[in-house]
């Protein structure tokens, strides 16, 4: 008489038992999973399937758009109007940032000042400009002078412009012409706005990167400045100058030598790190044992370090 197992009945359970948990835990680790990404990974599979992962929408996302010509009002479109539109996403940058200024385009004549609009862009846009009442200037009716002549009447509307004139020359720095340049190391915000293509903004902008530089010590580190005017560099120039302000590599805090723009966290922290181990660095020569300092790196912070 064979032998008979009394937990046989009992196992097949148990077997069953522990391959329906197995496939749930299966499910719940592959439902969990992400990409390197971050993305899903059933979302992935969805997107192959459809013939790849659709471009993430942003500032940049601008290639096969269809360009499209429709009515628009510069002083209300949004970004994805005036790209469709065919504007560059730098030029619809500049539109917001003059618009957050307090900037309005009163008439069509004024999208002319767009940032490097070309003249293909502004013959297919001038007919679609649609400016709304409210951006317009007060157009008001001819000043009238019952008791003068014609004559007296012209007098009085020249001398009225004049003054309007002279007014605004008060109000706005005159352009320099020629020869004439700014020093950008010494100038203030009024000499700045003299510049052709600089005016408050970009005079501000070039304040502000000088003090967190230093000083600059050639015209070339203007243009590390956001969408700066490269025609400007022209009007302005970096004479040598000894107050550029110094980084003491072997006694400033890693807090205040990260602020500088070419040093930054890491290779602040990597100097810290390296006085913590070895002491103090004797020269820029030093630099080049870092990981975190490439050629480029040390030439640019050369002019502003010091090893004392």
């Amino acid at each position: 008489m064979s032998g008979h197992n009394p937990y046989r009945h009992h196992l097949r359970y148990i077997y069953v038992l522990l391959a329906v948990i197995v496939s749930v835990a299966c499910l719940i680790v592959l439902s969990d999973y992400r990409n390197g990404n971050g993305d899903n990974a059933g979302d992935v599979f969805h997107d192959v399937v459809r013939g790849g992962r659709k471009a993430k929408g942003g500032y940049y996302a601008t290639q096969g758009r269809r360009i499209e010509t429709f009515r628009f009002d510069p002083n209300e479109a949004d970004s994805n109007q005036l790209l469709r539109l065919g504007l560059a996403p730098f030029q619809v940058r500049s539109i917001y940032r003059y618009r957050a200024r307090g900037g309005t385009f009163s008439t069509a004549d004024d999208f002319r000042r767009v940032y490097r609009l070309t003249n293909g862009q502004w013959e297919r846009l001038a007919p679609y400009i649609c400016i709304g009442r409210k951006y317009r200037l007060v157009s008001l009716p001819p000043r009238q002078y019952p008791e003068q002549s014609s004559q007296d009447s012209y007098r009085a509307r020249r001398d009225s412009i004049g003054m309007a004139r002279d007014s605004l020359r008060r109000t706005y720095p005159r352009k320099i012409q020629g020869d004439e340049v700014v020093d950008a190391n010494i100038a203030d915000s009024i000499m700045l706005c003299r510049v052709p293509g600089i005016g408050k903004y970009y005079a501000s902008q070039i304040l502000r990167y000088r003090r967190r530089l230093g000083g600059f010590v050639n015209t070339g580190q203007l243009l590390e400045i956001q969408d700066f005017p490269a025609d400007a560099l022209a009007w302005l120039t970096v004479k040598p100058s000894p107050e550029i302000r110094k980084l003491d590599v072997n006694h400033l805090s890693e807090r205040k030598m990260m602020k500088h723009p070419y040093m930054g966290y890491y290779r602040a922290s990597e100097i810290a790190s390296y006085r913590k181990i070895h002491g103090r660095l004797d020269n820029i020569e030093t630099l080049y044992r870092l990981r975190h300092f490439t050629e480029s790196d040390i030439q640019r912070l050369a002019p502003y370090l010091e090893f004392r």
